[in-house]
């Protein structure tokens, strides 16, 4: 019996080994042609790169222009030039501490715990906007969102959801807030967000008395 051959990559005359196949139109294609998720950056498994692109062109109305704004400020967010302006704009970022909790034996009696406050990073809080937790029944709800001065790795990112956190804001500090360490959960902040984001961004620059 004669094997069945790998797909090959149909987009644009590829021909790379395919790694699934669209189901919008129904061509294999490979790992460089696969639609991923703009916010999380997950691959989709049954959905190509073009079939993606013109999902985006109806939903957008065909406005080419306002495609290539929404474009141009994930760059401005993503490269790190958003955070340079905040900088140059005089806007201070609050200080992002973890507590971390640990025991000093003492002479007598049982160890003392003793919680130290260790700033780790900075931001600048942007407002609330929308995250989706993934869990069985997936919820979204608004959380408070900052743009992190300097993300794990440093700028740029590939995502503006890697430039963004949840946080809470006490006494002039904030902590962020993870994602809960059991099961699969895990939090997603909504695509539509992204542009929402910016413009917050813009807002801080615009009204800094240094402006």
């Amino acid at each position: 019996m004669v094997g069945r051959m790998a797909a090959e990559c149909a987009i644009d005359g590829c021909a790379v080994l395919a790694i699934g196949r669209c189901r919008e139109c129904g061509r294999a294609f490979c790992m460089s042609h696969q639609a991923h998720n703009e916010v999380t950056g997950a691959g989709y498994a049954a959905l190509c790169i073009q079939c993606l692109q013109r999902r985006r062109r109806v939903t957008g109305g065909g406005d080419a222009r306002a495609e290539a704004r929404d474009v141009a400020e994930r760059e401005w967010v993503t490269s790190g030039q958003a955070s340079l302006d905040l900088y140059a704009a005089g806007v201070a970022p609050v200080p992002v501490v973890e507590r971390r909790s640990r025991f000093v034996k003492q002479r007598l009696g049982r160890p003392r715990e003793e919680i130290d406050e260790l700033e780790v990073g900075a931001l600048w809080v942007i407002g609330r906007f929308e995250w989706t937790e993934m869990q069985e029944i997936p919820e979204t709800r608004a959380w408070t969102t900052g743009l992190l001065a300097h993300p794990s790795g440093g700028y740029p990112v590939t995502m503006v959801a890697r430039a963004v956190a949840r946080c809470k804001v006490t006494d002039g500090l904030a902590t962020l807030i993870r994602d809960a360490p059991y099961g699969d959960s895990w939090t997603q902040l909504e695509r539509r967000e992204i542009p929402r984001i910016a413009a917050a961004v813009r807002s801080l620059i615009a009204a800094s008395p240094a402006r």
